[in-house]
Formats: C-alpha cells, sequence, structure tokens
C-alpha cells in the first residue's frame, strides 16, 4: 500500500511541477468550478470538493447525462449567487470577467458602434459571432443589428440576473454538439426552475466620483402542487449614464496624456493646436476661418472660446495661421462613457404532471431602453457662394445644451423588446432505460432606433437662407445668409425648427424545433454504453428597416455613427446527431459524436462535424483528458442578405501609381492634390450567396487533480483553428489587389505579402470599374471567404476549501488564462505567423477569489486582472536626452535635417526602438452579507475598491483608452424571503 501512495504521490508531484513550470506550453483555460455555494435565501453549508460530483445531469458540451462535472472538455460553471457575491449586476459584466474571454469588443463610446444597447462575447478573441449562446440548452434570437455593420451575433445583455440558476461555459468547438457557431465556444445559461417561496431583492448602488446610479429590484418565488409547479420573476433595472463631464480627466482634448511626434499641427507637450471646432465660418479659397465677432464665442455658456487655428510646418516649425473659431472648451463632455438602461423582464416556467409524461413551457419578455450619446448635434454646409462677398465658404455649426433644451436630448434611445416562448414534452421509455424531449419554440427581436439629428434642408434654409441661382464659374449655389444666426444663440423654436427626429428599426426572429432521446444502449464490457440523438429543425431571418432620410448619397440628415444597414431574408437549417459515451476500461471512457447540419442559400452543400474525447482515471483523484472536434460557422446571414448599398469616398489608385514611369516616391500618396488620388468614386457593398461554412477544429488535453481533501487543480492545454473566415473587403484593399495582380507588385509603404491567388485576383479585378481615361468611378466591396486563424492558450484553475470549527468555512478559487499564439493570414498564401505580440491583444487573464462564511455572515473577496496588453507606443522609441520622444515614422535615428536644410528639433541625436507594454490591470471587488433574520439578508458591496481607472499613456485617440472610466461603485441591497 505504502508503495502506491508513493507512487501516486510522485505522479501528482510530476504534474503540479509540469502545471507550474514557466517552460511549459501545454495546457487549457481550466475550468472554474464553483463549490456547491448555499442561495442567499437559505442558511450557509459548508463548499467543498462535493461540487465535483452530482446526480446525473445534462453538462454543456454534451446530451448524455453524466455524473461528474469533468468531462473530456473543460466546462467552466458560475451560479447565480457567484454573479451578485462578487459584485456584478448584469450577466455580461459576469461573463466579461472569465478568463476564457481574451478578445475585446466595442466600448460604448466606441467611434462607429453599430447599437446603443447590446453587449457581445468575444471568447479565445475569435470575435463575437464564432461562440454560441444557449439559453437551457436551446438557441436564441440574433440581436437585429450587425457588429459593426457587417454580422449579427449575440447579445448578453438582456439576460436578467434574476432568473439565472448558472451559466456553463464551454471554451472549445461543440459543432457536433450544437451545430454552427459553436467554434470558440458554447455559453449556456441554466435558468431557474425550481424555487420554493417568494423573495424580493432590491438593490442601489453609485459611484463614489459621481454619476452612474444603479437601481435593481426583483420579485422571484415559485408554487407547486402534486402533479404541477410553476417559478416567476419580475425584473426592474435602471442604470444611468456615465457622462464624460463626470468625468473631469477624460471629457476634453488636453487630457490627452500622449506626447505627440508628428510635426504637422501638433507640438511636443501634448495639447493640439487644433481642437475640435464648434462654430466655424471658413473661406475655402484662402484657406482661412473668419474671425468671430468679438465676444461671439462667450454667449454659449462657456461652451466655446475664441481660439486662433495655427498650424506648424514639418521640421522647421515654421507657423501657419489658417485663422479663427469658437472651440469647444470640453469637446468630449456631452459623451456617454457608459450607456443607460432601463430594463423591465419577466420569466415564466411551468410544468404539469400527465402520467408518465411531463409539459413544460416557459416564456421570457425583455423591454428595455438604451441611451447614449456622442457629440451634440451639428450641422455643416456644403461650399457656397457669398453673394456679398463673393467668396467660396462654408459653416460649420454645433449647437449647446442651452439650445436644444438639456443634454438629455442629445440623446440617442435605443427601444428593445425581446421574447422567447418554448415548450415541450419529456418522458421515459422501455422501461425508464431512455429519456425522451421534444420542444418546439419561437422567438422575437425588435429595436427601434430614435436618434436626434440636425434635418440639412431646414438647416440650410435657417443659417443660409434661400437659394439665389448658380454661380457659372464654379456651379456652387449663391446664399446671402444672416451670420447673426451662426454666431448668436439659437432660441429653442430655432431649434425645433432644424430637428429631426431619426427613426430606424431591425428585426430578428427564430423559430425552432427539437427532439433528443438519450439513455443507455446496453450494458458494455466495462460498464453501460451511453447514447443519445438528436433531430432538429428551423427558420431564421431578420430584416433591416433603416430611416428612409438617412439613405442614398445625398440624405436628408444622416445617422449619429454613420452606419446605414440594410438587407433581410429568412433561411432555413436541419440536422442530426448521434452520440456516444462508451467505457473503454473501469478507469478509461471515450466520447464521440457526429453531426450532420444543412443551411438553406449557403454554397456548401452541407456540413459534417465530429468530436472524440477519452478521460482516464488511473486513480480517483486524478483525471487525465483530451478532446478534438470540429467545428463550423455557417455565413452570418446579413453577409448573405445585405442589400446592395452605396456612399462615396476618396481613394488612392495604386494602379495608376505603380504603372507611372515618371512617379517620384515609391509609395503611392493620395491624398487630395496628389496625383493618384481618387476623388469620391462610389463605393458598393451588397452580400453574396455564394459564400462557403467557415470550417475549423480544436484540440484540448490536460488534467484535474483532487490533491489533497478540499483542494483540487485543473490545467489544460487548448488550440482552435478556422479556415475559411468570412469577412468584408475594403476598398483601399480592392484597389490595392487589383495593382498587385496586374503589376506583380505594390507600394513600399505597404506591408509585404505573398502574391494574391488567381482566384483572389479574378475577383478583385472584377470589382473595379474604370471610365474610358482610366480613372476608377466604381469599387464593389463586400464578404468573402479570406482568411485562417489559429489561437493557443494554456488553461489553470484551482479550488481550496478550508472548514473549521469556531472561524468559519474559507473557500478559494484561483483561474488563469495565458495566450500562448495568435496567428492569422488574411488571404491565401500570406504568411501565418504569430501577431500576438503586434496586435493590442491580452496575453493572460486572472480571476481569483476569497469567501468566508460564519452564521450569520458572509464575505467574499474578489480581483480580476489583465496583463501583457500591447501600448501605443509599441515599438516605439526612447526618449531623447533632452527629453523629446520621437515618433516611430523616423525610424528612431534619422534625427538630423531634412533636403532643404531645415533642422530638425532634435538635430544630430539617436533613439532606440523597444517595446512599450501597459501596466498589469488588477479589479477588486468585496462583498459582505448579514443573515438578520431568517427571513432578511443584507448585502453591502464595494466594486473597484481601490478605483483604478488604468491608462494607455501613450494613447492618443478618445476616450485616451481609459480602461475604466467608471471607477469605483458602492451598493446595498436588501433581500427579503416571505414563506
Amino acid at each position: 500500500m505504502q508503495h502506491s501512495i508513493f507512487h501516486r504521490n510522485a505522479l501528482a508531484s510530476a504534474l503540479a511541477v509540469a502545471l507550474f513550470s514557466p517552460f511549459m506550453a501545454l495546457a487549457q483555460d481550466a475550468p472554474q468550478q464553483p463549490p456547491a455555494e448555499p442561495t442567499e435565501e437559505q442558511a450557509p453549508a459548508p463548499q467543498g470538493n462535493d461540487a465535483r460530483t452530482l446526480d446525473s445531469v445534462l453538462v454543456t458540451g454534451s446530451r448524455i447525462k453524466r455524473a461528474e462535472v469533468e468531462g473530456p472538455a473543460p466546462v467552466t460553471i458560475i451560479t447565480g449567487d457567484q454573479i451578485r457575491r462578487e459584485g456584478f449586476t448584469t450577466v455580461y459584466e459576469a461573463l466579461g470577467s472569465l478568463t476564457e474571454v481574451t478578445g475585446n469588443v466595442q466600448n460604448d463610446y466606441d467611434w462607429g458602434q453599430s447599437s446603443v444597447n447590446a453587449s457581445p462575447l468575444n471568447l479565445r478573441n475569435l470575435g463575437p459571432g464564432r461562440s454560441l449562446l444557449l439559453i437551457n440548452g436551446h438557441r436564441v434570437a440574433d440581436y437585429p443589428m450587425p457588429y459593426q455593420g457587417k454580422s449579427n451575433f449575440a447579445n448578453y445583455n438582456n439576460i436578467p440576473t434574476g432568473i439565472v440558476d448558472r451559466i456553463e461555459v464551454l471554451s472549445s468547438g461543440a459543432s457536433a454538439i450544437y451545430g454552427s457557431d459553436a467554434v470558440a465556444g458554447v455559453v449556456n445559461v441554466i435558468l431557474k426552475t425550481d424555487i420554493d417561496g417568494d423573495t424580493l431583492r432590491a438593490r442601489y448602488g453609485t459611484t463614489t466620483e459621481g454619476g452612474r446610479d444603479v437601481r435593481d429590484v426583483s420579485w422571484s418565488g415559485g408554487r407547486s402542487g402534486e402533479d404541477w409547479s410553476v417559478v416567476y420573476t419580475l425584473q426592474y433595472f435602471d442604470r444611468e449614464p456615465l457622462w464624460s463631464h463626470e468625468r473631469p480627466f477624460m471629457d476634453e482634448e488636453n487630457d490627452a496624456p500622449r506626447r505627440t511626434w508628428s510635426y504637422g499641427g501638433v507640438r511636443e507637450g501634448g495639447a493640439t493646436n487644433t481642437p475640435q471646432v464648434g462654430i466655424r465660418l471658413y473661406d475655402v479659397a484662402n484657406d482661412q476661418r473668419l474671425r468671430p465677432p468679438t465676444g461671439a464665442c462667450d454667449q454659449f455658456g462657456g461652451d466655446f472660446y475664441e481660439h486662433n487655428r495655427v498650424l506648424y510646418s514639418d521640421f522647421s516649425g515654421a507657423q501657419t495661421d489658417t485663422g479663427w473659431q469658437c472651440a469647444n472648451r470640453s469637446v468630449f463632455q456631452h459623451w456617454t462613457l457608459r450607456n443607460a438602461s432601463k430594463d423591465l423582464s419577466l420569466y415564466l416556467y411551468g410544468t404539469k404532471q400527465f402520467g408518465n409524461v411531463e409539459a413544460w413551457a416557459t416564456y421570457g419578455y425583455w423591454d428595455s431602453t438604451g441611451k447614449s450619446n456622442t457629440f451634440m448635434p451639428a450641422w455643416g454646409s456644403q461650399n457656397y457662394i457669398d453673394r456679398d462677398s463673393g467668396q467660396e465658404r462654408s459653416l460649420l455649426r454645433y449647437f449647446t445644451p442651452s439650445e436644444i433644451g438639456g443634454e438629455d436630448r442629445a440623446l440617442t434611445k435605443s427601444k428593445e423588446t425581446n421574447w422567447d416562448f418554448s415548450a415541450g414534452l419529456r418522458g421515459t421509455v422501455f422501461s425508464d432505460r431512455f429519456d425522451w424531449e421534444v420542444m418546439a419554440g419561437r422567438a422575437e427581436y425588435e429595436i427601434q432606433e430614435l436618434f436626434p439629428i440636425v434635418h440639412n434642408t431646414r438647416a440650410t434654409e435657417f443659417f443660409l437662407g434661400p437659394s439665389l441661382g448658380t454661380d457659372a464659374a464654379s456651379g456652387l449655389e449663391i446664399h446671402a445668409p444672416d451670420y447673426n444666426r451662426l454666431w448668436n444663440p439659437a432660441s429653442r423654436s430655432d431649434y425645433e425648427g432644424v430637428r429631426a427626429v431619426g427613426d430606424k428599426k431591425s428585426r430578428t426572429w427564430l423559430t425552432q424545433a427539437s427532439a433528443v432521446l438519450s439513455g443507455d444502449l446496453f450494458e458494455g464490457w466495462a460498464g453501460p454504453i451511453g447514447f443519445a440523438g438528436v433531430l432538429e429543425a428551423a427558420e431564421q431571418g431578420y430584416k433591416l428597416t433603416p430611416d428612409p432620410n438617412t439613405m442614398g448619397l445625398n440624405p436628408a440628415y444622416e445617422t449619429p455613427f454613420g452606419n446605414v444597414e440594410t438587407g433581410g431574408g429568412e433561411r432555413k437549417r436541419y440536422a442530426a446527431g448521434v452520440e456516444f459515451k462508451i467505457p473503454l476500461l473501469k478507469s478509461l471512457t471515450m466520447s464521440a459524436a457526429g453531426r450532420y447540419d444543412r443551411y438553406d442559400a449557403v454554397a456548401d452543400d452541407a456540413a459534417n462535424t465530429y468530436n472524440v474525447g477519452l478521460e482516464w482515471r488511473p486513480f480517483s483523484t486524478l483525471l487525465l483528458r483530451g478532446s478534438y472536434a470540429t467545428s463550423f460557422r455557417a455565413p452570418d446571414m446579413h453577409y448573405v442578405y445585405a442589400d446592395p448599398s452605396e456612399s462615396v469616398a476618396d481613394q488612392v489608385d495604386y494602379l495608376t501609381c505603380l504603372q507611372d514611369p515618371n512617379r517620384q516616391t515609391s509609395n503611392c500618396p493620395g491624398g487630395v492634390g496628389d496625383p493618384y488620388h481618387i476623388d469620391n468614386p462610389l463605393i458598393a457593398r451588397q452580400g453574396s450567396e455564394d459564400l462557403l461554412y467557415e470550417t475549423g477544429d480544436s484540440l484540448t488535453y490536460g488534467f484535474v487533480w483532487d490533491a489533497f481533501e478540499n483542494f483540487s487543480v485543473s490545467a489544460d492545454y487548448w488550440r482552435i483553428n478556422i479556415e475559411d473566415a468570412i469577412d468584408d473587403v475594403g476598398a483601399d484593399q480592392v484597389l490595392l489587389d487589383e495593382a498587385y495582380c496586374i503589376t506583380g507588385e505594390q507600394p513600399a509603404d505597404k506591408p509585404a505579402r505573398t502574391p494574391p491567388s488567381q482566384a483572389l485576383c479574378d475577383l478583385q479585378l472584377s470589382r473595379v470599374t474604370r471610365d474610358a481615361n482610366g480613372v476608377v468611378t466604381r469599387v464593389e466591396i463586400g464578404p468573402i471567404n479570406r482568411a485562417k486563424q489559429s489561437v493557443s492558450g494554456v488553461d489553470v484553475a484551482s479550488r481550496y476549501s478550508l472548514q473549521t470549527e469556531s472561524l468559519g468555512t474559507f473557500d478559494f478559487a484561483l483561474n488563469y488564462t495565458r495566450q500562448l499564439s495568435y496567428k492569422i493570414a488574411q488571404f491565401p498564401g500570406d504568411l501565418f505567423e504569430n501577431t500576438r505580440d503586434q496586435e493590442r491583444q491580452i496575453r493572460y487573464r486572472g480571476r481569483a477569489s476569497a469567501s468566508w462564511t460564519l452564521d450569520p455572515w458572509t464575505a467574499v473577496l474578489y480581483v480580476d486582472w489583465t496583463a501583457g496588453t500591447r501600448s501605443d507606443r509599441f515599438n516605439g522609441c526612447t526618449a531623447l536626452p533632452n527629453g523629446f520622444r520621437p515618433d516611430v515614422a523616423t525610424d528612431c535615428t534619422d534625427l538630423r535635417t531634412n533636403s532643404a536644410g531645415e533642422r530638425s528639433i532634435s538635430y544630430g541625436q539617436q533613439s532606440e526602438l523597444v517595446k512599450y507594454y501597459n501596466q498589469d490591470r488588477f479589479y477588486w471587488n468585496a462583498s459582505l452579507g448579514y443573515q438578520a433574520t431568517d427571513a432578511l439578508r443584507l448585502n453591502f458591496y464595494v466594486n473597484n475598491i481601490f478605483d483604478d481607472h488604468y491608462q494607455d499613456k501613450w494613447c492618443g485617440g478618445f476616450a485616451f483608452c481609459v480602461a475604466n472610466p467608471v471607477g469605483r461603485e458602492v451598493a446595498a441591497e436588501v433581500v427579503y424571503r416571505f414563506d
């Protein structure tokens, strides 16, 4: 016996050494298995290793019930109570803290954001559309607005915390079980199906720096009889916006910490000399901004100030005075750093027993209004001829909150409604040997987005007056403006005369049905052979209905973010799958699954996927596991059904440049006035029904070790590959490919690449239209199957529980993910290299918690951290002896004189190329709970205890790369249970 124990301990020690060795490149996102937590409505219970076994239930990643939490692929579990105890107010916040989420998504305040009220998730840094969201194991309707104007995705912001029992996250391919989209993983939100009695929860929170108040009230309960049960939850959630002026360190351009090194328009010292204009009257011919009347800028309540716009020429430091304007004092002060959201949700779940058959039904309803804003309403004129001066002019006019009736009237409002109804029957057959279930459901998601805007025609009439004809020389309209309307504050009625409210709508829907049979086929040589079979059918669709006033090349007004998406369509899918669990030995189990999926309107006939997994338990406390799975993603519907749309945008004619024998540079300058500039060609985009399935595979292997009583550790290596990834090709890339395909070269300032394939050349050449003189008049863009990706990493997790008689129970949990590689090739034949350190990517993440329970008290201390993200200054230059930091464009050493003999700011000095990374970011949360009576519980929360914001000190754009503008949040909660 001692000999066996020795070998067991030796193996465990070896595994531990391998786990923590810095040279180890073998492991995967280890699961975060929570201990058996009590709910906050009941007395605390001990926590320990009993969480690793359970009654036979379904675990995400399989349709065969099992008695162990751990399987061949790691699954992370986070409970509804854990979400609250760790300080999170929404499901999205909790999921965003998981170490598997190594990819970034759009912030609330991102330029060109595609929606006010959506929160996508980016598992494994493979994009929001490549992970699958399930509710109780079933698909949900897509978010109606396409992400970044391209593709649909799942919204994790509309899942109320009050209805969540637990969330299971499988972070590897699972298409053989669940079908399309399960490439980077599956998030399965399990809702409550068994509640005894009623509970009222009321929570109020705010930030210690001001703004962002949160109110959260929910009522949940359940009733049951001899052959029936019902569960219900009603929740109201109201979170106010966080305005930029509530964070004075990031509301104006001078807050930018970056020291800029370009020589045009900016000087060392950090402050730009061209602040965002508020009111401008521009003399086009003379490139001069006409000076406002004396005192004009001071009339706007401090929002504007008179500013002389001075540019600095390259190298010499000579100044160019381009005139005067009313500039914004705090250009970003009316942006929402975090959007507002007011949500009302209802959830019902009921069962009824009919002999050996149970009927069930569930209904969820979510109504939400999100609010966001960037700049205040503004209008800029087309060039016109001023009748009195004869000058060609243009003007720009921003409105202030006092003119429009308060900053709230600048908010874009997104009204969203999402409902989901499912019903089914389940029971057993063949002497209770097999479980069966059939279900059908319907889900719909609708959005109406209302945005305040300035109407072009009305504003033209107000500021410029009626057209007085057309100037023969320039072809421009002639006006006689009343410039008092430009320089003086507008009355409320004046603003209402030019104001419009845009109205765009979008909708998605999903109808689905499935049948599942699972159980033990027969007794095998080492145990029962498990089996599951599934049949599925579904129809999904979407429709985008933009405001007609925003469409065309001369719209009546624009959207706040410049996105006008049109499209719509429906498609059907059919699927069949089987799964087996086969004990090969008493200690060795194999699982295998295969699935057939077919979608309409996809060039591929069908997708066939499979997976295999092994679980080896050489002794009871150690599990060695591995899995391999293939996966696929059907082309997103907006990639397929996007309607043709046209816009105009300046481009660079690379082909003419490379074919010009007299060109003066190895690059191809394409700015206004440059010889290779293309002035506003048509850019046309539409979807394509010729797209193929994205395909991929994933590999995981690792171990789970219950090292000693109440302590466990796990580690897994993971790798996910994608082929034929779908993405848009922009106009610049089309023109660059056209030039390369014809000339075999490209400008020197473009990255080196391998020659495009013949198929890609044929496609890109067909997308460019030139007139008889060879001038580009039209460029077609849109999605194609083009890229391949591969990402790999290591995940580690451990848990420990310590139970004492007098001091209570202590529980500790740690999770860690390190991304080892991120490889991408944009086009076939491109170099497939690890770009992890060349992009602003998360290299490793961690989360840890320590909880203490001693009746009637509970306390939790939680921390998560992100590290290894690249700074904006990555590959930049070190400071020179005089403190100046040159731009990397100078190659760090070319700091002498230009060809005209003009002296550089740092004449004769040199610098070195170095790496810059952001500091590691740690956020600490704490909660304290007190069970005052059997019915009453009080909870207190502090999030971001140390009020950390974190900022990339070399960042140059809004919101200046502040990682967390919210800062410290505090909240109190009352929980009352009714018997």
